[in-house]
């Protein structure tokens, strides 16, 4: 059996970067995203049995505030 021949054999195709930028800028803003939601949660998080954490109406303030 004869094999097809294309077209382009024996001719050199050049790389196209077509969409690789975006590609990067993408993935780039996907890390960003994470780190800074990584970020918010190490510095706002308090566990619910940390000793700085206070229900509603039980803190050092409490009766100072207003009752509806």
């Amino acid at each position: 059996m004869q094999e097809m021949s294309t077209a382009n054999e024996g001719k050199h195709i050049p790389f196209k970067k077509e969409g690789w930028g975006f590609a990067f800028f993408v993935c780039m803003l996907a890390v960003a995203s994470a780190g800074s939601a990584w970020y918010v949660h190490k510095t706002t998080y308090k566990h619910p049995t940390d000793v700085r954490f206070h229900a509603v109406g039980t803190g050092p303030h409490a009766a100072e505030a207003p009752k509806h």
